[in-house]
């Protein structure tokens, strides 16, 4: 069984955010696409992508099945794909093998699988809270500030939302808004909300949203920070809990 990918750029991205909070990663696979799963052992990060059939060069997967794959080890072979490679995955019970295409020749890595993980929950939040930002910007926003402090705070209101990295020596602040075009658009039932994340674990998705077409942040007062970001017809979720103040 196979599912082949015309680029492996978003793969790639996805891998290397993962890897950073996780080691291994659940690929669940369907008659109508695949999902790829990762949280971090303390649960403060959960990141889900998934892709339906529709979105895939080829799709030749029946019934269900589930693939535990260790993200150091994949991260490596996706760091070697070129830019205008595509992708293939082909998997056994105890394999999974990887081939990378481009201009006539290919390249097929094959690893071995991990053993089973704790299952991984559905998470499903009503969040009083959204707002919708040009990935760019929102990816700078992360940039600029995340080298001030390791606490990220984020508050809001209908027209502006603004984010705040905060150590003992002070803060960097970003102010997104309505008025300069920074906020594409807003749905806010809890104006004057607070909350705080450990920055770090929001920055581990930045290449995802660099190459994401739309982002949505969804937010509220102690609640997780929910980022969905749509790219290359998939739909990536990501989530990290707050900090406890």
């Amino acid at each position: 069984m196979s599912v082949s990918f015309g680029s492996a750029r978003l793969l790639r991205y996805i891998i290397a955010s993962a890897a950073k909070f996780s080691e291994t990663a659940v690929i669940e696979i369907g008659e109508e696409g695949i999902t790829f799963k990762s949280m971090d052992p303390s649960k403060t990060a959960l990141l889900v992508l998934a892709i339906p059939k529709e979105s895939t060069a080829a799709y030749e997967a029946t019934g269900g099945g589930q693939l535990v794959v260790n993200l150091d080890d994949l991260g490596r072979v996706f760091r070697s794909a070129e830019r205008d490679d595509a992708v293939t995955l082909s998997w056994t019970q105890s394999s999974l093998s990887i081939t990378f295409e481009r201009r006539g020749y290919s390249r097929v890595f094959t690893l071995p699988l991990a053993t089973s993980v704790e299952e991984i929950p559905e998470i499903e939040i009503e969040y009083p809270n959204t707002y919708v930002v040009p990935p760019p910007l929102l990816y700078d926003s992360i940039t600029g500030i995340e080298s001030a402090g390791d606490v990220l705070r984020v508050e809001g209101d209908e027209d502006e939302l603004r984010l705040a990295a905060e150590s003992e020596l002070g803060e960097a602040e970003v102010v997104l808004s309505k008025e300069r075009g920074s906020i594409e658009e807003s749905d806010v039932g809890e104006p004057g909300f607070r909350v705080s994340y450990s920055i770090d674990f929001v920055a581990n998705v930045k290449p995802v949203i660099r190459i994401a077409e739309r982002a949505v942040m969804k937010v509220g007062s102690e609640l997780p920070l929910y980022l969905e970001l749509s790219s290359y017809g998939t739909s990536i979720k990501y989530y990290v809990a707050p900090r406890a103040e």
